[in-house]
Formats: structure tokens, sequence, C-alpha cells
């Protein structure tokens, strides 16, 4: 399963197609980092639709190794917590998946990892969306978008403007090779690196399917409700 097979996606493949640069499937963005992840690492997610669609392309080796906010709703979550972790485990590489959406919300604590000496690595999903609310909008709103789309600057140059190292991904073969040069500066170097990958704006399913659909009322006492 190399892409998104909606609609929708395949819409957003073909736009991307036209576009100028290059934007690289999600699903095949997340394969090539697992296969590039240590037997040790410690991964934490965000939450949003790129990231729900990550949880089935990681696997560990050993406990205590993932980190995600489920369905408690708090985005940004994924940095503040790998920066934990570090912290706990030094000895373990430490990465973060992100959106660009939830990037924003916390990617500040960059300049934490940097100032205490906690090296981490991020990977910022760069799709342009606040993707899990996109969804819902296709879904239900038949494609009628409110305040889902994104014009992002670079977040490779910003996470450099916080003194950290910064890589841009926009071909499939240097997801790998990126990630892996990321926690080599991490594990040697004590380096924290922002990497930037270009993703389409194709999304996967989203976390429920009914999470906006009219409730139905199966007790008597409430059949007057609306």
């Amino acid at each position: 399963w190399t892409h998104e097979q909606d609609p929708y996606s395949l819409d957003m493949i073909a736009e991307a197609e036209g576009e100028d640069g290059t934007w690289l499937h999600p699903r095949q963005v997340l394969r090539e980092l697992e296969k590039a992840m240590p037997e040790d690492v410690m991964v934490s997610t965000d939450i949003g639709n790129i990231n729900s669609v990550a949880h089935s392309y990681l696997r560990f080796e050993k406990p205590r190794s993932f980190f995600a906010p489920m369905s408690f709703g708090n985005c940004g979550y994924a940095l503040p917590t790998i920066i934990g972790a570090k912290a706990a485990s030094p000895e373990r590489p430490a990465v973060c998946y992100a959106g660009d959406g939830a990037w924003g919300m916390s990617m500040s604590e960059i300049m934490t990892a940097v100032r205490h000496d906690i090296p981490v690595t991020a990977v910022v999903f760069h799709n342009r969306d606040w993707g899990a609310e996109k969804k819902n909008q296709v879904e239900f709103y038949d494609r009628r978008f409110v305040a889902a789309e994104l014009v992002s600057e670079s977040w490779a140059g910003i996470g450099k403007a916080m003194g950290a190292e910064g890589i841009i991904v926009d071909k499939l073969d240097d997801v790998g090779p990126a990630l892996t040069k990321a926690i080599e500066l991490q594990m040697k170097q004590g380096k924290t690196t922002v990497i930037e990958i270009m993703c389409t704006r194709e999304l996967g399913d989203p976390f429920r399917r009914d999470a906006l659909s009219k409730p139905v009322r199966y007790l008597e006492k409430y059949k007057d409700y609306q």
C-alpha cells in the first residue's frame, strides 16, 4: 500500500504532480522511517492524520519505547514528551513525529532541548494541513473547508534559528539516510535535529467515521432529544 486510495486523496496526489517541488506519499515516508529506526529507539507521536496512520508503521523491540496522546487530544504532545523521555533515558535514541499543524503548538521547546543539552530528533511532516480536521470536513462537509489549510514556513529553517540542525527531505531515497544522520548527530555529537519532510495532502482514515454523525437515541427517556 503506497498511498491513500480515497477520491479526495487521489485528487490531492494529482494536484501535487502539477505543483512546483517534490511531494512524497506519507505512507511511503513512514515505511522508510521505520526501516531506518534503531532497535532501541524511543518514539513519541502527536495527534493528527499522518500520525494516526504512523502507528501502523512503528515496531518496537523494547518496553517503554512508544509514547502517544491517544484520544486525549493534546495537540503539541510529541516534542515535549520525547524531551522528557530522553532526559530519563539519555542512552537511547529519541525521535518524535508531528504534522506541521501540531508542530506549531510546541516547536519552541527545541530551544529547551538545545539549551539544556537534551538532544532529540524531530520529524515534521510538512503537508500544509490540519489533517485530522480536514479529513472530517471531507467526510462530513463535502470538502467545504474551514481553517484547515496551512501556509507553512520552513520548519527546518526555524529549527536552525533555534540552535538545532535542520534537514529538508523531498526525495524518498533520502528519508532513511536523513533519519540515520540525525540520530548519529544526536547520539555522537549531542545535537538536536529537525527533519522536515515534504508530503502530499492525501489523508488517511479519521479516528472515528461517525465522529460528526447525528447521535442515535437508544433510551426511551432521550427519544425527544434532537
